[in-house]
């Protein structure tokens, strides 16, 4: 008991009021800790979500410009099969015109009717190789048909 009446004896001056004002300094100031601790988690967390957010929008923006870009390259293979169909019948007619020609004679040079049957061949294999419809502009004959 002498300890404690020591103790209150001491606490009663202005030592108690110091240390009454240390202890509530020491919970005033844990407890604004707490709170600071608490407002900082809030807003991380605000900036978490936001960043989310953001990740959300860019990513449907990208799928967006791929489901286009993929609507597109469909688009442009259906394209490619439909030319494609018509193609032999091209190269067809013009290996006909080919085989139907006079041979030709050692030395001799080609008639102007088979020059223009392999420029429409060439014409025709890059216009395919190009992406271009078959049977598109073809230059019209403007040269003669002299034979050598």
């Amino acid at each position: 008991m002498r300890a404690a009446a020591a103790l209150a004896q001491t606490l009663a001056g202005w030592k108690g009021y110091a240390l009454v004002a240390l202890v509530s300094a020491g919970l005033a100031s844990g407890a604004a800790w707490t709170a600071q601790g608490w407002r900082k988690d809030v807003y991380i967390a605000e900036l978490r979500r936001d960043q989310q957010q953001i990740r959300a929008d860019t990513n449907a923006a990208v799928l967006t410009a791929l489901k286009s870009d993929i609507r597109a390259i469909s688009e442009a293979a259906a394209r490619a099969a439909a030319d494609a169909r018509a193609l032999p019948a091209q190269v067809g007619e013009i290996t006909k015109t080919l085989k139907n020609a006079k041979p030709l004679v050692l030395g001799c040079r080609p008639d102007g009717l088979r020059v223009r049957a392999l420029t429409d061949t060439v014409r025709a294999a890059r216009s395919a190789a190009a992406g271009q419809k078959p049977g598109g502009t073809v230059p019209a004959n403007s040269g003669s048909a002299a034979k050598p």
